[in-house]
C-alpha cells in the first residue's frame, strides 16, 4: 500500500507536493495505517521537521497532539470537513493549538488510497478569542460566523442615529445582549439603558410601569420606563405581549415624542430611544391581531435578525471556547481545553435553547471539573443521552468501543 501512494506522488500526480507546498495550511500525507508520506512546507514550518527525516513514522510521533492519546481521529467514520481542536507540540517543545482535519482519499472504486491530515493553526485565533474574553460583559455580544458578522459590523452605523430598532430571533439566541451592544456603541451610552419585560399584568399597572404615574396631593410624578430611560434607551422585550391599548400609546410616542402618565391632565415629553424584541415572526403576530401593524412599521425601520445557534456554523465552537474561558476565571479554575469527545457530545446537541442553553452547559461544565479538560463526565446528563440518542454507535465504533470498554476516558 505505501509503494501504491508512493507511484500515485510521484508519477501518476507528479504535481501532488508542489500542489499541497502551494496551500497556506498545514498537510500532512498518511498511508492508511497513519504513516507519514510527507508533510508539506507549512506543516514543515509548524512541526520543525523535514519531510525526508520523518518518512514512515507514524503520524502521532510527528504532530504529537493530545488528539493522538486520547481519541485519535484515524480508523473512525469521519464527517467531511470537520475538525477537532486540540493541540501539537513541536520540535522545539512549544505547544501550539491547532484544529486537524483528518480527509480520506478515495480510488474509483471507492478504497481508500490515503489520508490527509489537515493541520490548521489556531494561535492567532485563541489570542483574538483570549482578547474578547476579557472584554466581553453582559452588554456585548460576540461571534465570528459570517452572519453575526453582518450583524455586528452594523452595529456602530446604527447606534450613531435614534431611529427605532427591531430585533428578532429565537429564545437565546442574545437579542438582549444585541439591544445592550447598540446602546453602548451609541451616543446615549453615558445614559440609562432600561430593560422592560412585556409581561403580562393588569392595565393599568402597565401603563404606571411604562409610563408613570401622577400621584399625591401635589400630583408628584413617580417615573415609569420612560422616565427612567430618559436621554438613553427603552428595551422593550417580547413587545408582542403588551396589549393594544398600550401599543397604541407607543405608537404615540414614535410619532409625537410624547407620553400620557397615569392620572396626568396632558401629554409630556419623553426622550428616549426605543429598541424591541420578539422571539415569533412579527408578520405573523400582525396577522394574528397581537401586533398592531401601524406600530410593527414604526419599530421594524431598522430590523435585526439573530440567527439560531446551530445555523451560526463556527461559533458553536468559538463560544464554546468563549464560555469555558469565562467560567474557568470566574470559579478560579485551571480549565485549558474539552476533550474531543466531549467536545463532539456538544455537537452532536440541537441546542433549542441556542446560545443560553451553551452558555449554561459550560457553567455546569466548569463548575463540577476538577482538572485542566472538561470531559464527558463533566457534561449535564441530558447532552450526553441526546448525542447518544441522536447519534448511535456505528458497528465498527461498536467493536473498537468494546475492546475499550475497561478503560476511561483520557
Amino acid at each position: 500500500m505505501l509503494k501504491r501512494i508512493e507511484e500515485l506522488i510521484g508519477t501518476d500526480c507528479p504535481d501532488l507536493p508542489s500542489l499541497l507546498d502551494g496551500l497556506p495550511v498545514g498537510v500532512a500525507l498518511l498511508d492508511n495505517e497513519g504513516h507519514v508520506l510527507m508533510l508539506n512546507k507549512a506543516l514543515e514550518a509548524l512541526t520543525g521537521y523535514n519531510r525526508e527525516e520523518v518518512r514512515g513514522l507514524p503520524c502521532r510521533h510527528v504532530l504529537r497532539s493530545r488528539a493522538c492519546l486520547q481519541d485519535c481521529p484515524h480508523g473512525k467514520e469521519t464527517v467531511p470537513g470537520v475538525g477537532i481542536e486540540t493541540d501539537c507540540i513541536n520540535r522545539h517543545h512549544r505547544k501550539i493549538p491547532v484544529r486537524i482535519t483528518p480527509v480520506r482519499v478515495l480510488d474509483g472504486n471507492n478504497r481508500p488510497i490515503c489520508v490527509l491530515d489537515v493541520v490548521e493553526e489556531l494561535t492567532a485565533l485563541r489570542e483574538i478569542e483570549a482578547r474578547l474574553s476579557q472584554v466581553a460583559d453582559h452588554g456585548q455580544i460576540v461571534g465570528r460566523s459570517p452572519g453575526m458578522k453582518k450583524i455586528l459590523g452594523l452595529v456602530p452605523v446604527i447606534a450613531q442615529h435614534d431611529t427605532p430598532v427591531l430585533i428578532t430571533g429565537e429564545t437565546g439566541t442574545g437579542k438582549d445582549l444585541l439591544a445592550e451592544s447598540v446602546h453602548k456603541a451609541s451616543p446615549r451610552s453615558r445614559e440609562p439603558f432600561v430593560r422592560f419585560s412585556c409581561g403580562p399584568m393588569p392595565s393599568e399597572l402597565l401603563d404606571a410601569e411604562l409610563f408613570g404615574r401622577m400621584q399625591g396631593p401635589d400630583g408628584e410624578l413617580k417615573s415609569g420606563r420612560f422616565q427612567q430611560a430618559q436621554g438613553g434607551t427603552l428595551y422593550l422585550s417580547e413587545i408582542a405581549d403588551l396589549p393594544l391599548s398600550q401599543q397604541s400609546s407607543l405608537v404615540r410616542f414614535l410619532d409625537e415624542g410624547t407620553i400620557l402618565p397615569v392620572g396626568a391632565g396632558k401629554p409630556m415629553r419623553a426622550n428616549a430611544r426605543l429598541m424591541a424584541s420578539t422571539a415569533e415572526s412579527p408578520e405573523k403576530l400582525v396577522q394574528e391581531g397581537r401586533l398592531r401593524e401601524d406600530l410593527f412599521h414604526r419599530i421594524s425601520a431598522i430590523r435585526l435578525h439573530l440567527p439560531r445557534l446551530k445555523d451560526r456554523g463556527e461559533d458553536l465552537g468559538f463560544l464554546l471556547h468563549h464560555f469555558m474561558g469565562h467560567y474557568a476565571t470566574r470559579f478560579k479554575k485551571n480549565i485549558a481545553a474539552i476533550s474531543p469527545k466531549a467536545q463532539r457530545h456538544v455537537y452532536a446537541h440541537d441546542f433549542p435553547g441556542n446560545v443560553r442553553e451553551l452558555k449554561n452547559i459550560m457553567e455546569f461544565a466548569a463548575m463540577v471539573c476538577s482538572g485542566d479538560t472538561i470531559r464527558t463526565e463533566h457534561l449535564p446528563m441530558h447532552l450526553t443521552d441526546d448525542a447518544e440518542t441522536e447519534a448511535p454507535v456505528r458497528p465498527v465504533e461498536k467493536s473498537r468501543k468494546a475492546g475499550r470498554k475497561n478503560t476511561e476516558e483520557r
